[in-house]
């Protein structure tokens, strides 16, 4: 088994300042401490904590200007694609509603993904469908088949582009489908949610697919707030 790779300074810096801000630390709007204080809090040269404080920059979570201090953006309503995949690779450290939000997203776009994918290669969702009913019933298997085809759906739509947002969620979903998988009720509803998928992608039908998709995504919504509320009160 091969160790984890250590992390790097700069990544070390982003980390915890990514985590600061997230936890707000750091609101938006605020300006983050001066380099040389922050570069003794975080445990790293000033050269390694510019690196960091440009990518997050680029990124769209800092706003820096020269002779002046560094301000964090409002990185909800100003940030892009870089801001998603900077949190979905702090998904132990996101805040509660953040995997409600994404569910949200979820809910809009896989239904009409799922539809575009069936009708544009229903035989590759079928294919990948059809791994689904030998699936190992851990957590693991479930986690990771479950992601699969979700970006199998997104490829096989003809539009790159959702390919490519859903990739930047691997990441956060590695971590909170895991945590979802470990309820034998989750793996049951998407047992039951697989078979239904492959005999409507079998009959090319594109509408019932996109109405079954968007159905057990409210499903899972509901399901996930159920435990998340357990977990809570067990706490």
């Amino acid at each position: 088994m091969t160790s984890p790779k250590p992390i790097k300074p700069a990544q070390h810096a982003e980390s915890f300042l990514l985590s600061a801000i997230l936890q707000g630390d750091y609101p938006p709007g605020s300006a983050i401490p001066a380099e040389r204080e922050l570069s003794e809090k975080i445990g790293v040269t000033r050269p390694t904590l510019r690196e960091a404080l440009q990518r997050m920059a680029r990124d769209g979570w800092l706003d820096i200007r020269h002779g002046k201090p560094t301000i964090v953006r409002d990185y909800k309503n100003e940030g892009g694609m870089g801001v998603i995949a900077a949190m979905t690779r702090l998904a132990d450290r996101l805040p509660s509603d953040f995997i409600s939000h994404f569910l949200g997203v979820r809910a809009v776009l896989l239904p009409a993904i799922s539809k575009m994918a069936t009708d544009n290669r229903p035989e590759i969702l079928e294919a990948c469908l059809v791994q689904s009913q030998h699936l190992a019933d851990t957590p693991e298997a479930f986690a990771e088949y479950d992601w699969h085809l979700q970006l199998e759906m997104a490829a096989c739509s003809g539009n790159p582009f959702f390919r490519v947002i859903l990739n930047d969620f691997t990441a956060m979903y590695n971590e909170w489908g895991l945590r979802y998988f470990q309820a034998r009720q989750a793996r049951v509803l998407s047992t039951e949610y697989y078979a239904t998928l492959l005999q409507l992608v079998r009959n090319r039908d594109g509408v019932g697919v996109e109405a079954r998709v968007r159905r057990t995504l409210t499903e899972v919504t509901m399901l996930w707030k159920s435990l998340l509320d357990a977990s809570e009160d067990e706490a």
